[in-house]
């Protein structure tokens, strides 16, 4: 119940497997020319060497936040890397294909715009690895750096944690629009 306002937003979000294992989380966004060309941000961290063995799993969830069980046959192997940038930890592709239009996925919106207008922070993402999941911070974030590079800093989680594997997972405004991607932190 505490995602209802946040069900067409989570259909960007999708867990990616390196090499068959859970590795971080990430979002489809849109693009200026709205194209549906299918770009997705994750975290520079999240890159090692290679996307070659990259797999994108969509809608991987449950109707209840007690369910241990999600589809994980809605998947896109492989894409192409566009831009990485550890300075403010964003990694960028193109997925190799565009998602089937049963996966019924949308293309986040996002807004890099004016940091004094962001009151709230809300994360999707799958923390280790697990069913998808949404945190809320209901304070506005503060901008700061994490291990060198710049970042949004939220205080502390007001409903919901985060875990490894929600690395490079979307950090949307209250706006429901992306501000920024996770890199790290504590989780409370």
């Amino acid at each position: 119940p505490v995602g209802a306002d946040w069900q067409v937003e989570k259909r960007s979000v999708a867990l990616i497997l390196d090499g068959g294992f859970a590795a971080c989380t990430g979002a489809l966004v849109n693009n200026t020319a709205n194209d549906g060309t299918p770009y997705f941000l994750t975290a520079n961290h999240c890159y090692g060497n290679t996307t070659t063995s990259w797999v994108f799993v969509f809608n991987h969830e449950s109707s209840t936040c007690t369910g241990t069980d999600g589809p994980i046959n809605q998947t896109v192997s492989g894409c192409t890397l566009r831009a990485k940038n550890a300075g403010s930890d964003f990694c960028l592709v193109e997925l190799s294909s565009i998602p089937p239009a049963s996966y019924n996925v949308q293309y986040a919106g996002w807004d890099a715009s004016d940091a004094n207008t962001v009151s709230a922070a809300i994360g999707i993402h799958h923390p280790s690895g697990d069913l998808k999941k949404i945190s809320f911070e209901n304070d506005a974030p503060t901008q700061g750096t994490w291990s060198g590079a710049q970042t949004w800093d939220v205080n502390q989680w007001d409903d919901g944690i985060t875990e490894p594997g929600s690395s490079g997972s979307p950090l949307f405004d209250q706006n429901h629009r992306i501000i920024g991607q996770l890199y790290g932190g504590g989780s409370a």
